[in-house]
């Protein structure tokens, strides 16, 4: 089998870019990122896994930190916009668009097109608590 030999920053990028307890190797994320399908966004996640998709809320949920089916609000008073998403039992997000990310950043980012701190924009509903805070408490 042929190999490849990458610099620190690549493996760096390619461990940042794994999705946790799904990919354990360098290859199962260049395979998810070089083998998808045309036109499709890594940061999407494929619809057929639905809510059950493994996401970094995960960790939240299973300390109780968070529900499947909790409502996220993303408030951005100055331009007029409020976002919802919601907690999937995977612990991904999916937001108003029917789509479900792993990471909440990469919603934040199709939401408005830029990039933006998702752990610091989404708020529980029932308690305007931020993601960030919630992960805070993590053990």
């Amino acid at each position: 089998m042929p190999k490849i030999e990458i610099d620190d920053e690549v493996y760096k990028a390619l461990q940042d870019e794994a999705e946790p307890f799904v990919e354990t190797t360098p290859n199962e994320v260049l395979r998810r990122i070089l083998l998808r399908a045309p036109g499709k966004e890594s940061e999407v996640d494929s619809a057929d896994l639905g809510e059950n998709r493994p996401g970094v809320l995960r960790r939240l949920i299973d300390q109780g930190l968070l529900a499947a089916g909790d409502k996220l609000v993303w408030n951005r008073p100055r331009i007029g916009e409020i976002h919802h998403a919601t907690v999937l039992a995977g612990g991904s997000i999916q937001i108003s668009t029917g789509e479900i990310f792993t990471k909440p950043s990469p919603a934040c980012k199709k939401l408005i097109g830029q990039e933006t701190d998702g752990w610091s924009a989404w708020h529980r509903e029932s308690n305007n608590r931020s993601l960030k805070d919630l992960r805070s408490e993590l053990g």
